[in-house]
């Protein structure tokens, strides 16, 4: 580690949430003492960081590489706007290393987002073209669910500055103790299965090309020295084998059914009737011609699942289409992110087991505790964070899930989370109850912040009533956004449930 007297040449001043600050570009800061008051002990002091938190280094409560953001880079443009490290070593905090990011662009930075957003979507360019592929995985993982959120507008704009990102790429980082995997797999060991999903793809096959040889030399096969085994490319699912399937399940149920059903306006494969109800089954080869046919179906009073035979995306949300795949010899349905067994799928359905779910009821929260340091008496205690709603079905959903602009207007009419009267009371409620855990907060209620001049409703210390501000809250919730340790999860029953518009299929038992 430098000193902090050594490797700078230039420093600046700075204003950062009422405080003045001198700042070098070595990524060292100085507190500046206050006029007209008392010299505090940590002021006039050059300074990495009192503390390392999370990878970040801190000093007295306030991350130091946002204090040299502002001092080096300006303002950032929105409330929205991260600071990234350029080559991922959090604590090397030199300007150069420093460059103002939105949430998006930062997320789609990491190595693990980025591969799985590759995995699903072809790139990132094609996500950014039409942001919704991702809407459907929050299930599958739930790191992903905010991004369902990200506006046309918002991708657009990401889109026009992704070659200007990449034209400069992170560079290596070489640093043994700060590296990135070291904090990653040491610190947060809910990611090192992330990149499982890997294993189960297809390598690209490349074509050898023989080296040139000189006249007269013997010349060889690589296949004499290497034999390739490939595994076998897997049969596409024929509408004959999808048939077949189908009507053996409907003579063993003993249903009444008709193949290749049609009308003047629509059509079917195989149509079953229970009663006053009817079913349709349908094959085909792209959920586009499921969405123009499905809709006719439904308007004639039929309930109709379409099944794609060749899937080349989880993309049939919306609508009552889903993909069908082979495993060995059967065949089985992706519904939920789960893969169903193709007969269990089809008699579920006609028993009225697959349904579509627009409203979810809201019935608990799960809220991560989090310990932090005031930045007035240095002493440590507890703020809380609500990580995830949870329906009655026990299904998770990020704040993320809706669009921000109806979040904002509160369109959904969803609660205050935060420091509404309810889930304070049953914060409170749930802190008596498990003394284990040694949580210790402060009231919340309306305090006076110097930063913004204005008075709002906020976390305080419980040992001398310090605010916590909106900034440091704003840090704190990009850090926790992404936790998915279910060990931090504290699930707490709401008194009063609500309901979310959702768009989800689910499978009832």
């Amino acid at each position: 580690m430098i000193d902090v007297n050594q490797e700078y040449t230039r420093e600046l001043k700075c204003e950062y949430k009422g405080e003045r600050y001198k700042v070098r570009d070595n990524g060292a800061v100085l507190r500046m003492t206050r006029e007209g008051k008392p010299k505090r002990p940590k002021d006039d002091i050059w300074t990495f960081g009192d503390r390392i938190d999370r990878g970040y280094a801190w000093f007295c409560g306030e991350a130091v590489h946002r204090i040299v953001a502002i001092a080096f880079l300006g303002e950032p443009p929105t409330k929205q706007h991260v600071v990234d490290h350029i080559d991922t070593n959090r604590q090397n905090n030199r300007p150069e290393n420093l460059r103002w990011l939105t949430k998006l662009e930062n997320i789609l930075l990491n190595p693990i987002t980025k591969a799985k957003i590759e995995y699903w979507c072809g790139s990132v360019e094609s996500f950014l073209a039409d942001p919704s592929q991702l809407r459907g995985h929050e299930n599958e993982d739930a790191n992903f669910a905010w991004m369902r959120a990200v506006s046309p507008t918002e991708a657009q704009n990401t889109l026009a500055n992704w070659e200007r990102i990449l034209s400069k790429p992170r560079p290596e980082n070489k640093s043994r103790g700060n590296a990135i995997e070291e904090w990653i797999f040491e610190h947060n060991s809910a990611y090192k299965n992330d990149f499982d999903f890997l294993k189960s793809l297809e390598p690209i096959k490349k074509e050898e090309t023989p080296s040139p040889v000189a006249k007269n030399e013997p010349t060889f096969s690589l296949k004499s020295v290497h034999v390739i085994t490939e595994k076998p490319k897997e049969q596409p699912i024929t509408k004959k084998e999808f048939m077949a399937t189908l009507l053996e399940i409907c003579e063993s149920e003993g249903w009444d059914y008709k193949k290749y059903y049609k009308t003047t306006t629509w059509k079917t494969d195989l149509l079953i009737t229970i009663g006053n109800q009817r079913i349709a089954f349908s094959a085909y080869n792209s959920a586009k011609n499921a969405a123009k046919s499905l809709p006719l179906i439904e308007q004639a009073g039929v309930k109709i699942f379409g099944l794609v035979l060749s899937p080349k995306k989880d993309d049939t949300l919306n609508f009552g289409c889903f993909n069908l795949h082979r495993n060995g010899n059967t065949l089985e349905t992706t519904i939920a992110k789960t893969k169903l067994p193709f007969d269990s799928f089809v008699k579920k359905a006609v028993k009225d087991k697959v349904i579509h779910l627009t409203t979810a009821k809201i019935t608990a929260v799960d809220v991560i505790f989090e310990q932090i340091e005031c930045w007035h008496c240095h002493k440590p205690h507890f703020v809380f964070y609500t990580r995830y709603l949870v329906d009655k079905n026990g299904t998770r959903y990020d704040d993320d899930y809706f669009d921000n602009e109806c979040i904002e207007n509160n369109e959904l009419n969803i609660p205050n989370l935060q420091f509404g009267n309810e889930i304070l009371e049953l914060v409170k409620k749930y802190i008596n109850e498990h003394p284990e855990k040694s949580i210790i907060m402060g009231e919340v209620k309306e305090r006076y912040s110097k930063t913004s001049n204005q008075s709002y409703i906020s976390f305080g210390c419980p040992n001398c009533d310090a605010i916590v501000g909106d900034w440091f809250l704003n840090d704190l919730e990009m850090s926790l956004i992404y936790e998915t340790d279910e060990n931090r999860m504290n699930r707490i029953q709401l008194m009063t449930p609500f309901e979310i518009p959702v768009n989800d299929w689910i499978i009832v038992d």
